[in-house]
């Protein structure tokens, strides 16, 4: 304990030289608290002495950056390798670097002919792809006699001579190559064979997905026939141009250990959602958990795959605040309650916007929707009313009934849709803590449309009245006089669902033509 306190100490002074604590946990406030359980994987996992922990925790980025999980694999991918704590003492940033990233370097390396593949070639992978072929040589991690063009030619599946791809002859001009202008003729010319497609299509592949660039070609490869073999067509994929860079294990692990995910067939999420194949299954199956311990249903994470691409802490913190926020806690047992956690910045913006212009009847559609058109109509018109589709989803899902008997109810009153959906949840609240059943309520959703300071003093008063044996009547009875009472004072007209507490003039005065 003495150990990790002095560690964390260290850590601090390090820092605080540039900046205050205050602005490391403001800015940083998502990934600080790696700092401990990486010290801790360092000294279990690893085996380093309380020394060369010291050491390493030099580098901020091990401690401030680095997520615990990715120095986990690291440790599994490097000692495969062969590395050994004095590598990652020496090259440090080995560490740092994602375990990934680590490994599409490797292969490249081996597809190109180095030997060794030590840490050093390793952490410099990016130098050498840089650099002309020679220098490979030069270092000795190359023989001289190697020919870097043949050996890639021979890992092309389909295989391509060399007479069809526009390259020098000799082994002199190949080593005076940079290795990234070699490797970019190849991949161009074979991918337009492999994707059945034109070359200018290919230099524009490469061109926005830059990563590519310096990958292996058989993980190209198998990154390719596994797309095609769950349906994903070579147009799509030249759309997904991230496919190719993907980590091959990731989808096979999903398609092998999980193949079903919130009801769905994960196959089926990879062709309408291809950039979750990049996903780590541990981030996919964590993400899932999280959705699930805030109950949300299948129904709604089908409907949102793209879920899955963000980061669970990002995912929990707008899932804590929805779940604060009145007017958006409302939404949270629908289907669509994923489109508030994708669009999470615009619909808050919107919500802010509402409030100013003193607008409570936004749903869904308005606020938590991409495109602006809708959000824009709906202020433009001004009228503080919700759509009658979003009502019925809306009363459906609190009430747990289909949405023809919601209709069929909602339909006898003239207003139903310019009630907030806050307000109406706030009702159904107080009226289940008061012991009415949800089967009870359903049966008299009217009442749940008018303010709940009229609903509280005329159960009250009712309650009070002797004569009425209000307490002996069935809960759906006693719910539709505390309605008959309050529409009794407006001639039955629908006009009590008015909030004459935020009004000037008097109630009667509230009506629509």
């Amino acid at each position: 304990m003495v150990f990790f306190l002095m560690l964390f100490v260290k850590i601090l002074n390090f820092r605080c030289f540039n900046v205050t604590v205050s602005s490391i946990a403001r800015k940083h406030s998502a990934v600080c608290n790696y700092a401990g359980s990486n010290i801790e994987t360092l000294k279990e996992l690893y085996g380093f002495t309380k020394e060369e922990i010291f050491r390493l925790m030099e580098n901020p980025a091990i401690w401030r950056k680095k997520e615990t999980e990715d120095l986990i694999d690291s440790y599994h991918l490097y000692k495969r390798l062969g590395f050994t704590n004095s590598d990652f003492l020496a090259y440090p940033s080995l560490l740092i670097s994602h375990p990934v990233a680590k490994f599409n370097h490797y292969n490249s390396l081996l597809d190109t002919g180095c030997s060794p593949i030590d840490a050093r070639l390793l952490c410099r992978a990016s130098y050498y792809f840089r650099n002309k072929i020679a220098t490979l040589k030069q270092d000795g991690y190359l023989e001289p006699d190697v020919n870097v063009a043949d050996r890639l030619l021979e890992l092309l599946q389909p295989p391509s001579s060399r007479s069809s791809i526009p390259l020098e002859q000799s082994l002199k001009e190949i080593d005076e190559m940079k290795w990234t202008a070699l490797h970019r003729t190849i991949l161009t010319a074979w991918l337009q064979v492999r994707l059945k497609t034109s070359e200018d299509e290919i230099i524009n592949l490469l061109r926005v997905h830059k990563m590519i660039a310096n990958k292996s070609f058989r993980i190209i490869n198998e990154n390719i026939t596994l797309a095609e073999s769950i349906g994903i067509s070579n147009r799509k994929i030249l759309r997904s141009g991230y496919l190719l860079n993907t980590y091959p294990e990731y989808p096979k692990t999903m398609l092998r250990d999980h193949p079903i995910l919130a009801g769905v067939n994960i196959a089926a999420y990879y062709r309408t959602n291809p950039k979750l194949m990049m996903i780590n299954p541990r981030k996919i199956l964590e993400i899932f958990k999280l959705l699930k311990e805030y109950n949300i249903s299948d129904e709604a994470i089908q409907t949102r795959p793209s879920v899955f691409t963000m980061s669970p802490f990002t995912l929990k913190q707008r899932l804590d605040h929805i779940k604060q926020t009145p007017e958006l806690r409302v939404n949270f047992n629908d289907y669509r309650m994923l489109n508030m956690v994708i669009h999470h910045k615009t619909m808050s913006s919107r919500l802010g916007f509402l409030k100013k212009l003193k607008l409570r009847c936004a749903s869904l559609n308005h606020i938590a929707k991409p495109d602006d058109s809708k959000f824009e109509d709906y202020i433009q018109e001004g009228r503080d009313m919700n759509r009658i589709s979003d009502v019925m989803d809306y009363f459906s899902a609190l009430l747990k009934k289909p949405k023809e008997e919601v209709r069929a109810r909602l339909r006898k009153h003239p207003f139903y849709y310019y009630v907030p959906f806050v307000d109406i949840q706030a009702n159904y609240e107080y009226l289940i803590q008061m012991g009415y059943t949800n089967e009870n309520i359903a049966r008299s959703l009217l009442v749940l449309l008018y303010p709940g300071y009229k609903i509280k003093k005329t159960l009250e008063k009712l309650r009070r009245e002797a004569t009425l044996r209000f307490t002996d009547l069935q809960q759906s009875k006693q719910l539709n006089l505390v309605l008959y009472y309050i529409e009794k004072e407006f001639h039955f007209t629908g006009n009590g669902i008015w909030r004459t507490d935020l009004l000037d003039s008097p109630a009667e005065e509230k009506t629509l033509e």
